[in-house]
């Protein structure tokens, strides 16, 4: 089993980030069109992040054919064809340097492939159960209309929110009858959330 025993892990782990969750998963899963919506400086930091701390490693094996044929699909596509001319032009010269150096340092070429190690996958599977969990209670707390606790369960988990919907653990018809139970708005309420990075509130609009 690998371990997680670099200088920093600890400290990595511990200040990992909303973002830094929904990366981790859709790495997990190929989640390409999560990917897209990040920005192409954070994504590659946050793997950065996960290579340091043991959660990430350099695909060494050959990938299965249906993933290979899944990736090929996908860079062949319209969709990653535009998406990739939008990062060029808004990438700045120094976070196009970064991106190098970044890559540089995980010994990776633009097209390698990555994936979780078993400390990762076992991490991602604790946050899983962990997630549907606060979901389950979040659900209970709004048919007892408790607005109290559930305005204090939903600040609690308010880091895993995003990744409860690309995850599709959380259901927006039932989350947004939460915020009429607590009589707020969803979206300001939530875009106020330092925890809570920007790349949810898209699912809000």
């Amino acid at each position: 089993m690998e371990k997680t025993n670099k200088p920093d892990s600890k400290k990595i782990i511990a200040n990992l980030t909303s973002l830094d969750y929904v990366v981790l998963a859709a790495m997990h899963h190929t989640d390409l069109k999560t990917m897209i919506k990040m920005n192409a400086l954070e994504l590659v930091e946050s793997c950065e992040r996960f290579f340091d701390c043991g959660f990430m490693k350099k695909m060494e094996k050959e990938p299965p054919i249906q993933l290979k044929l899944k990736i090929q699909k996908w860079l062949d596509s319209v969709e990653y064809i535009q998406y990739t001319k939008n990062t060029n032009e808004s990438l700045s010269f120094d976070d196009k340097n970064t991106i190098r150096k970044i890559y540089s340092k995980l010994e990776l070429r633009p097209h390698d492939l990555s994936e979780l190690t078993i400390s990762g996958i076992k991490f991602l599977e604790n946050k899983e159960h962990e997630m549907k969990e606060k979901w389950d209670k979040l659900l209970k707390i709004n048919k007892l209309q408790d607005v109290t606790n559930l305005k204090k369960s939903i600040d609690e988990c308010s880091i895993l929110i995003p990744l409860m919907f690309t995850e599709g653990i959380a259901n927006g018809k039932l989350f947004s009858s939460m915020f009429k139970t607590m009589n707020v708005g969803m979206y300001e309420y939530l875009s106020k959330n330092s925890l809570i990075h920007p790349i949810f509130l898209n699912y809000l609009k």
